[in-house]
């Protein structure tokens, strides 16, 4: 996985994240706490994948 594509869908949910911090519709707990906990995880995918950059040069 290039680190590249990674940044861009990290760049999106942090979007959806700050939208919904910022909005604060009715109900935003819920998908806030979802799309927070997916926001971690890419954040650790974008690590691993850039650790692991060069494993697939052959």
């Amino acid at each position: 996985m290039r680190p590249v594509l990674v940044a861009f869908l990290l760049a999106a949910l942090a979007f959806v994240v700050a939208v919904l911090a910022i909005a604060e519709p009715r109900g935003w707990l819920a998908p806030f706490i979802a799309f927070g906990s997916l926001l971690a995880g890419m954040v650790w995918f974008e690590v691993w994948a850039i650790r692991h950059r060069r494993d697939d040069d052959g």
